[in-house]
């Protein structure tokens, strides 16, 4: 078991250091705390040896227990260090910051708290520095012993396929890529690597044993060798292990240098087609690799490296193909790895072998899909047939149960992470089992805890993401299946952070047994009652640094909020999330170590003012807070804040943020900014904020006549999405063009801006940054209630995929975007919609264009020419006729909607979509030809379209999966139904003349696969077909037919065996259902 101290000592020592040196550069500007500077410096000089001997401690295997037990009595005393000198900074801070705004400070009261703060820091320092001369002492009398790896033997291929259970298909597709030609060409070296990538435990070396002796392999290379390289990726000793497998002699090679053994190898080698195996590869270090390279280069065309390895950070250091993830077993193929250990030559009652297999399935359940993890606990149970020893194990954590044999494997994965990054791993403790996690939250919450050493160089949240990614590429988290930046852990890498992070980190999942050791300083409660073990963490855990509650329990946490602010004054992380507190305390201000807060889904309306003390906050997350509405008027007290996540609901009704909101220089997310008149509301508040990322949304910018530029937007690199707006006013100057034109000129965005609004822009003409090329990241550009533009020309926006344009009243003609390609062929737009232009009478064409979206463009004649589109909506134009100047254009039409299209008289001759949807086209009188019904799954008509024709001019077997008919009148009743054997559902509507549905016997013999039917608004409807309904029928609903008297014949439910709902509404007439009574399950509406 590793030592648990040795995961956090060592960055706390550096935290500590930079925070002394901080506070000495302050002390020498301010005479009043001058006498508290050879305190400080003599702790810098504690902290020097310190944070080296503890560095050093990370290479004992095991510690002398006494060791230990000063090195916890350390690590509490540096942590008691941290939370000193961190109050003292707070401290300085506001005294200064008092004078600056020249507040009356009572001397007395203030020479008070500093006199405090130094008697703490001396009783630190005299702590540290007995603490260190023990563990100095301690240390000269200890042995340090150097690690031993995890033992791997460096040779060792022995594997049949007898042994290997669910791996056949990875095996096959490994082998295809080990003997395909295709990664041959063009390799200057002869040889490609090709890399099997998986979290300790997956059986990676079991499935390269089996592809290393396959048949085909055998048959396939000249020469093949296996070297297990380990954590040392030792390159004499690798060309060793060459040597000797290709040799099939165990010669002695000790002597050699290593220019000798590369010449040999490359001697065994040349023009040799080979297979090398490099099992349990952890280097990414890619000038040792590069070493072996030149050697392996001297083989011949088609040889292969296979490299097994649990970091995928190997696999692109080698330069390999795509590596090979290999994934979970499933849980067949677990429980028959299982059954084959566990069972084997085992002799039982029929009842026992019963009850043990399962107990057996859930034990294979718990393991995850982890072949190691199966075969360790078979082994442990092979041959033991005691039904309490099995249900023992079932119950327990399995590091727990077999710590001997399956924790070595994947506790060396993590004792070969960087310090500063256990740290990070353990903390994922604290959350349960299966919990999906956010990845920048995490990082969010590691800053919080100052697990990030910051070097100034990147910004704390890509240092923290780097950190992430290491322990995901060394298959510590895994993707979840909820997909974007969520994760999870795999069960049993949960128990081995548990393992590794006890007593600090600590989990809480009965409150009736509560006990907190006095070294832990990291919590979370799993539990649904916290009223209990909240009170007793304020009674004995004041220390505590983190208090999570990650379930997203409802959480009563009682009267206990107004003692847990006064008691747990050094509380860096506080989940308040799902609470049901609806108030917080004024006394929140206590907490003033604090920097991450999450109030989510509360019922608070406001924050209190002394929420703007907490100068440390970074993270402060009001998701889901309905009630909350603003924010407190010093909010930009929070000098230090980064990350202020509210819902989009907040952002969009927020109407004025608090004044001089440009004092968070750190801020990463301000989705809205409404510019103010007065003082401290303006743009300029913008000007420092450079690290905003995301969205922005800058509205009244009617407001900024003057000094736009100084949002300096330019500089603002990391944001996605820019929102500018002008207030919505009907009556507008010509001064107001010029005003808007100049103050957008100013409001240049950086080139990486992807997504580009623009909301009642009174100009006559868009910005030159807009058109000369300088936005080649923009995907998106809406452009709305921009009044005064009447030709629309965009210049080069080569990336440009989406175009929206809407309430542009002046507009007449859209100009053709610029390509640099003579051909002119790469302009990349893909979607355009265009609403209300009502004198847009001209587009260009697009030639990659596949949807496009008109509605209320009275006066566009024609529609632009492409040859991609795929997906087309026309609605309420009232001068197009037809199609005809563009008839290609429709060949890959997918969707065709037409609504209010009053002078349209005919549909594309070539196209066959699968959804057409037809309404208010009167002039429209001909149907598709039979070959448009080839694909066609969905079709709606409307009105004056084909009339009672329709249903005759449908062709029998057609595609069709859903018909609606609505709103068609002077037809009393349909045509007989053709061959619909597809047909699902069918909707008719609004047809106040119909009576009958079908003129014929027997009208729904055709409809063989009907599943809905559904009537609505048909007055003149009086009964349903004498002959019944189709039989498949599953739902039946029928509203506001007034007339309706009659479902048909007696038994017409009791024939519909598949029919589950039934929903009758407003059908005054029908006095009851068929006495022959309803066939249960079914459910009446």
């Amino acid at each position: 078991m590793c030592d648990p101290d040795s995961i956090v000592i060592s960055p706390i020592a550096s935290s500590l250091l930079v925070k002394i040196r901080l506070l000495l550069m302050i002390v020498e500007d301010v005479s009043s705390l001058a006498k508290v500077k050879d305190d400080l410096e003599k702790l810098l000089r504690a902290l020097i040896p310190f944070k080296a001997e503890l560095m050093d401690k990370e290479d004992m295997q095991e510690a002398d227990p006494l060791l230990k037990y000063s090195l916890g009595d350390l690590q509490d005393a540096a942590s008691d260090a941290q939370d000193v000198l961190e109050a003292f900074l707070i401290k300085v801070y506001r005294s200064v910051r008092r004078k600056e705004q020249r507040q009356q400070v009572c001397p007395g009261k203030a020479s008070l708290r500093f006199n405090v703060c130094f008697l703490k820091i001396k009783d630190i320092v005299a702590r540290i520095d007995l603490i260190s001369q023990t563990t100095q002492r301690l240390r000269s009398e200890s042995v340090a012993r150097q690690k031993i790896p995890y033992p791997r033997p460096l040779h060792h291929t022995s594997s049949s396929a007898g042994d290997i259970v669910g791996r056949e298909d990875d095996a096959s597709e490994i082998l295809d890529m080990l003997l395909s030609h295709e990664s041959d060409q063009g390799e200057e070296s002869h040889f490609s690597v090709i890399s099997i990538i998986g979290m300790a435990g997956l059986g990676k070396t079991t499935l390269a044993q089996l592809i290393f002796n396959h048949p085909k392999v055998v048959q396939h290379f000249d020469w093949r060798s296996w070297v297990c390289v380990t954590v040392d990726f030792n390159f004499p000793r690798i060309l060793e292990g060459i040597i000797t497998s290709l040799s099939h002699m165990n010669c002695e090679l000790g002597g050699l240098s290593t220019s000798m053994l590369e010449s040999r190898v490359v001697e065994l080698l040349a023009g040799k087609r080979f297979l090398i195996v490099l099992d349990d590869v952890w280097t990414d270090n890619y000038f040792q690799w590069e070493s072996l390279e030149k050697v392996l280069r001297h083989g011949g065309r088609g040889s292969r490296v296979l490299v097994t390895s649990r970091t995928i950070k190997v696999s692109h250091i080698m330069g390999t193909q795509d590596p090979y993830r290999l994934g979970l077993l499933s849980d067949n193929h677990c429980w028959e790895l299982f059954r084959r250990i566990a069972f084997k030559h085992c002799k039982m009652a029929d009842r026992t072998q019963g009850d043990l297999q399962k107990i057996g399935m859930k034990i294979v359940a718990k393991c995850g899909g982890l072949p190691l993890a199966v075969t360790a606990l078979a082994g442990l149970l092979r041959g033991n047939t005691d039904v309490n020893k099995w249900q023992k194990i079932s119950k327990n954590d399995i590091c727990k149960a077999e710590k001997h044999n399956f924790l070595p494997a994947l506790k060396l994965s993590y004792d070969h992470l960087p310090s500063h990054i256990k740290q990070c791993f353990a903390y994922c403790s604290l959350f349960p089992k299966a919990y999906v996690f956010d990845k920048k939250d995490l990082v969010n919450l590691w800053m919080a805890e100052e697990f990030i050493q910051y070097t100034g160089q990147e910004s704390p949240e890509e240092t923290g993401s780097q950190y992430f990614d290491e322990l995901l590429m060394r298959s510590f988290f895994q993707p979840s299946d909820v997909g974007g930046d969520q994760y999870r852990m795999h069960d049993l890498i949960h128990e081995l952070a548990q393992l590794v992070a006890s007593p600090l980190f600590l989990q809480v999942k009965d409150s009736e047994q509560c006990y907190l050791p006095p070294k832990t300083r990291h919590v979370s409660l799993l539990d649904k009652d916290i009223e209990q073990p909240v009170r007793q963490i304020i009674d004995k855990s004041r220390q505590l640094r983190t208090l999570l509650f990650p379930c997203g329990y409802l959480k009563n946490i009682g009267s206990s909020l107004e003692k847990m602010f006064q008691a747990l004054t050094c509380i860096r992380v506080l989940d308040l999330s799902s609470s049901t507190i609806s108030i917080v305390p004024e006394s929140i201000d206590q907490l003033e170590l604090l920097r991450y807060l999450d109030l989510s889904k509360t019922e608070i309306t406001r924050l209190p003012d002394s929420l703007c003390n907490l100068y440390n906050l970074q993270t402060l997350k009001l998701l889901g807070c309905l009630s909350l509405s603003q924010l407190p008027k010093d909010f930009a007290n929070l000098i230090n804040l980064r990350h202020l996540e509210l819902d989009e609901r907040f952002w969009y009704s927020c109407t004025k943020l608090p004044p001089r909101m440009g004092s968070l220089t750190s801020l990463h997310n301000l989705h809205v900014f409404p510019i103010g008149c007065e003082n401290g509301y303006g743009i300029e508040e913008l000007k420092g904020m450079a690290y905003l990322t995301g969205t922005l949304h800058i509205s009244k910018l009617e407001n900024a006549v003057k000094n736009a530029v100084d949002a300096m937007l330019k500089e603002k690199e990391s944001l996605v999405k820019l929102v500018l707006e002008w207030s919505d006013r009907d009556v507008a100057g010509p001064q107001d063009a010029v005003t808007h034109g100049r103050v957008l000129e100013d409001l240049q965005p950086h080139s990486n801006l992807k997504e580009l609004r623009i909301c009642h822009f009174r100009g006559s003409e868009f910005p030159h940054w807009m058109t000369n090329g300088w936005l080649q990241n923009l995907l998106t550009l809406f452009l709305n209630g921009c009044t005064n533009c009447k030709i629309l020309s965009l210049g080069q926006l080569p990336h440009l995929q989406r175009l929206y344009l809407k309430g542009m009243q002046e507009l007449q003609e859209v100009e053709q975007l610029q390509d640099k390609c003579p051909q002119g062929n790469n302009v990349s737009l893909e979607k355009l919609k265009i609403r209300n232009c009502p004198k847009l009478a001209k587009l260009p064409s697009f030639p990659k264009l596949r949807k496009l979206k008109i509605k209320k463009c009275v006066s566009l004649e024609t529609l632009p020419a492409t040859q991609s589109l795929m997906f087309l909506v026309l609605v309420d134009n009232l001068v197009l006729q037809d199609w005809n100047e563009v008839n290609s254009s429709f060949s890959k039409l997918l969707e065709l909607k037409v609504n209010c299209c009053p002078k349209l008289h005919a549909l594309p001759q070539v196209f066959a979509p699968q959804k057409l949807e037809i309404n208010r086209c009167e002039l429209l009188r001909d149907l598709p030809n039979p070959e448009c019904f080839r694909h066609l799954q969905h079709l709606a008509v409307d009105q004056e379209c084909q009339g009672g024709k329709l249903v005759g001019a449908i062709p029998d077997n057609s595609s069709l999966c859903s018909l609606v008919i609505s709103n068609i009148s002077n037809v009393t009743s349909f045509p007989k139904w053709p061959y619909l054997p597809r047909l699902k559902a069918l909707h008719i509507r609004h047809c106040k003349d119909l009576m009958s549905l079908c003129e014929e016997e027997a009208p729904f013999q055709g409809l063989t696969f009907l599943k809905l039917l559904s009537i609505q608004c048909c007055p003149s409807l009086t009964k349903l077909p004498h002959e019944g309904l189709p039989k498949t029928l599953e739902c039946l609903t029928i509203s506001r037919c007034p007339s309706l008297e009659s479902l048909g014949p007696k038994d017409v439910l009791k024939s519909l065996s598949s029919l589950t709902d039934l929903y009758i509404e407003d059908c005054p007439k029908l006095k009851s259902l068929p006495e022959e009574g309803i066939s249960p399950p079914f459910n009446i509406w």
